[in-house]
Parts: C-alpha cells; structure tokens; sequence
C-alpha cells in the first residue's frame, strides 16, 4: 500500500499535499503526547468583540394587515450592497463544580441603507412609483442570543457540547421618498434553537472551535427556520488576551408572521450571509 504513494500515478503535488497533511498531523498532536509538562487551560469566563465583511443576500415578501405589498430582493430592487461590515460580540461563562456548564451571551449588528434611482417602475401597496423617483431605503438586522450549553464529553485537550438557547431578531425595513417613511415594518421574534459546539486544543495556545445551531419550525401562524454555523482558529498568546479568526454563515427565512413586534404583517422574510470574521478576545 505505501509503495502505490510512488508510483509514476502519484503526482509530485499530491506527494506534497500528503506529506504537508502529514507533517500538520504530526506537529499538532504527536509531540504533545510526549510532553507531560504541557498543560491546557480551559477559560471560566471569556468576553469578545469583533467585526467581518459579509457577503449578503436579501429577499422580502410583504402584505397583509401593515399594508406592504412588496415582493423583491433588496440587493437587485432596492439597491442595497451585496456586502457589508458586521459587528459580532459576546461572552460565555463555564461553571458548576465539574466545569461542564456554560452560558453564553451573543450580538450580531448588521445596519444597511440604500439610494437608488429607479430605473424601471416599482409598486409597493397601493402606490407605483415611477422610473426616476429617488428611494432611499433601510434594512437592519440583529441578533441577541442567549444558549446554555452541557459538555457531555471533556478532556484535557477536547470539549463536545450540546446547546439549547433562544435567539431574538429584531429586523426593521423601511422606504423613504422627500424624507418621509412611505412603508416600514418591525418584527422581533424570539426563537428556541438547538446546536452542537467542539472545542480542540491543537496546542495550549492555538484552540479550533465549531459550532452549528439550527432550528425548524412549523405553526398554523409561522413557519421558520435558521441555521448558523461558525468555525474559529483561536490564538490566545497572552495571559489574559487573544485573538481569532472565524468563519460564520448564517441563514433564516420566516414566512407568515402575525403579531410579532410593533406591527401586524403577513409574509416572508429570507437574509442569507457568510464572511470571515477577526476578533479580539478577554478571558480567566
């Protein structure tokens, strides 16, 4: 089996791919191994803020009760940016005598204006407004989540976590035209989730985490569904500082909303977006 990896098939940047992998391999889990003075420090408390640019996706679909009657995607009707800078932030505390609970706190900001001139006509309710007319329009998006996460598994160097929290998303879409608010409508609906969280040390100071949170749900007034997945190489070189990279790709769609937030509406509402994310992090 070793001697097929030589084989004339076997090309020279597969041979280098193989040998990188494996030489990783060795780096991150072999020497550790050997070294009983090495120690991995899990966090008790930890607090990070940080921000990324988001390539985003809108789709809105409003009528009903608010009197909306718009059915479009932002970036192409209205002329909202495909991507935009986000803030991120949170804080998470591990506690109880084993070490195997956590709680954690989250905020994402994502704050969008547009200006467009129409070039073609564009109806919203009763009102078709003209090639030419100048729209000025808003899209906000947060995300205030709080998650309670057991570890059923936890070592020196591995943590397997399974999460149940709730997410409430204040959204808010309005069109201006002369400065005067045309069409707007505000939800905020909070929403129970379920995730899975990993945390891997892949030396006492370099840390790998993953998590991914999902919901589906389905009631005669409300369908919806989110997914939320993060990946983060975490470099913690000081005592008490630290910093990260991560990936986040997050998507939800919700359909027939009735009495959420300050209005009634019916209809749907879908924001799809993924970036990388750096972060600064604070942690004991």
């Amino acid at each position: 089996m070793i001697g097929k990896l030589f084989t004339p098939g076997f090309s020279k940047a597969n041979s280098r791919t193989a040998l990188c992998i494996f030489l990783i391999l060795s780096l991150a889990y072999f020497p550790l191994r050997s070294q009983d003075s090495v120690k991995y420090q899990y966090e008790r408390f930890s607090v990070f803020l940080g921000g990324f640019l988001a390539g985003v996706n809108s789709d809105i679909s409003l009528g009903g009760q608010s009197g909306l009657g718009l059915n479009l995607n932002l970036e192409e009707g209205l002329g909202f940016s495909t991507s935009n800078i986000v803030i991120r932030g949170g804080a998470e505390f591990n506690f109880g005598h084993r070490e195997r609970s956590y709680v954690r706190m989250g905020y994402f900001g994502m704050f969008r204006k547009s200006n467009k001139t129409l070039e073609t006509s564009l109806e919203i309710g009763d009102s078709i407004y003209p090639t030419g007319t100048a729209l000025e329009s808003q899209y906000n998006m947060q995300i205030i989540r709080a998650m309670y996460d057991y570890a059923f598994f936890k070592d020196e160097r591995i943590t397997l976590r399974a999460s149940a929290g709730l997410y409430v998303l204040p959204l808010d879409f309005s069109v201006r035209i002369d400065d005067e608010i045309d069409e707007s409508a505000t939800v905020i609906a909070p929403l129970p989730v379920l995730g899975f969280r990993l945390t891997f040390f892949i030396i006492p100071k370099l840390i790998i985490k993953q998590d991914i949170e999902i919901l589906y749900l389905e009631t005669p007034s409300i369908k919806g569904f989110i997914s939320d997945l993060n990946i983060w190489l975490e470099y913690n070189p000081f005592k008490h500082f630290g910093f990260g990279l991560g990936f986040n790709s997050f998507h939800f769609n919700f359909t027939d909303y009735e009495s959420f937030g300050k209005r009634d509406f019916e209809g749907s509402v879908s924001t799809s977006y993924a970036g990388l994310m750096f972060y600064g992090k604070y942690y004991f």
